[in-house]
């Protein structure tokens, strides 16, 4: 058994006896990227590192390059500040990333990387845009630091370990990717086919239609509609939002055939009354009409009042359709295609009411609607039990690797030789 000491850090605990704790700037020369233009980046090059964390954290590439030895940078400030990542090769940052170069040979920048990670987790600040962390602050916070051989050897165990852990996220995230394919599958099927195997089908004069039952008929949504519209971000933007009251539904809270509102927000009743003419009643069908969510499309199925933002449209049905069929449209190929049609058209991420009034529709008597609606219901029913499953094991999984990580890097658990 090791011999322990208080780090005196209480995020981190006890550590080993013979680590040290040590301010970033003794270990690192701290610099920063720099502006580089939306218009400047192309598709071939050398890499051009951002804030965000999808792609790695690729924004695009340019023809030149700014390091070309590994180091070590972080996200300096919004949602992602404090995110660690390991660049070598020969690539650029924006100005949105501080980067850490080795003074020496004094660590190993793989099991810093694993440090940093909770580290600045810890250490970010809540922000205006999310969190920071700037330059001046990571210089004095500080790490642990092993002997290096024991970096090597930690770093080696963790990046087996953590490599394993992905491999199984990833293939669980292929097959939930799988699954919500055959779920747009039968919502496709279903609502442009019947259920019936044996009905004739007829010729649509829409492509991405194609067939349809005899008896069906294709109707534009504005005939199938008496409300088309969305609302408008209140005067005073968020700083009227409240933490109760009215709920204001925006973009991030529709997805396709369910609410997120673990974000949500609310308004006041009297900022409510100023924008009545966008109230959200029971079994109003809502679709996002901008920006990179455009076309998730859910149904309103609570008694409360609610209100929406100008980034999501209220599609009211009447008599002739019902809204749950209205919705697995949206959710269905077809739908989605018919919303790809206009962008392609347009060059834009925006839907007016007018595009969308023009929507077509395939449209079976009611009676018909509510079976493919109670038909479906079961089936994604069935499907998203087995997808919430999947995440389960992913966020179960994703617990695990951070606690592996912090038991390792702060000395808890010691590893052998990989």
């Amino acid at each position: 058994m090791r011999e322990m000491k208080d780090s005196g850090v209480p995020w981190i605990g006890n550590m080993p006896a013979d680590w040290e704790l040590v301010s970033i700037k003794r270990l690192f020369t701290i610099g920063r990227g720099r502006v580089i233009a939306q218009t400047e980046l192309d598709e071939t090059g050398y890499p051009v590192y951002s804030s965000q964390t999808k792609d790695n954290g690729c924004l695009g590439y340019i023809d030149t390059y700014d390091y070309d030895y590994p180091q070590l940078t972080w996200t300096t400030d919004g949602a992602n500040a404090g995110s660690i990542f390991l660049r070598d090769g020969y690539y650029n940052c924006t100005n949105v990333c501080g980067t850490l170069n080795p003074i020496g040979d004094l660590v190993d920048l793989r099991y810093q990387k694993y440090a940093l990670e909770h580290i600045a987790y810890n250490e970010r600040r809540i922000d205006t845009n999310g969190y920071k962390i700037m330059n001046n602050e990571m210089a004095i916070i500080k790490t642990l630091l092993p002997p290096l051989s024991v970096q090597h050897q930690i770093a080696d165990y963790l990046d087996i370990k953590c490599t394993q852990i992905d491999n199984i996220i990833v293939t669980e995230q292929a097959v939930i990717e799988k699954l919500q394919e055959y779920k747009r599958a039968i919502i496709t099927q279903a609502i442009t086919r019947g259920l019936n195997s044996s009905t004739k089908m007829k010729k649509t004069e829409l492509e991405w239609i194609g067939m349809i039952p005899e008896h069906w008929n294709v109707k534009k949504i504005k005939y199938l509609t008496s409300k088309i519209g969305s609302g408008k971000t209140p005067k005073g933007g968020s700083d009227v939002y409240t933490d109760e009251g009215i709920l204001f539904i925006r973009s991030q809270n529709v997805y396709d055939g369910y609410f997120d509102l673990s974000s949500a927000v609310f308004i006041s009743p009297e900022i409510d009354c100023t924008m009545s003419n966008t109230r959200v009643y029971r079994d109003d069908v809502l679709l996002n009409i901008t920006g990179g969510s455009i076309g998730r499309s859910c149904l309103y199925e609570f008694d409360e009042l609610a209100n929406v933002n100008q980034h999501v449209c209220i599609i009211r049905c009447n008599s002739q359709m019902r809204p749950k069929f209205m919705q697995y449209f949206w959710n269905s190929s077809i739908g989605k295609t018919s919303i790809d049609i206009y962008q392609s058209g347009a060059n834009r991420e925006g839907l007016n009411f007018f595009e969308i009034g023009n929507t077509v529709v395939p449209t079976p008597e009611l009676d018909e609607q509510e079976q493919i609606i109670d038909y479906l219901d079961n089936k994604c029913d069935a499907i998203d039990r087995v997808i919430s499953q999947k995440l389960t094991i992913i966020d179960t999984l994703a617990e695990y690797k951070r606690s592996l990580i912090y038991e390792v890097v702060t000395g808890k658990k010691e590893v052998s030789h990989v």
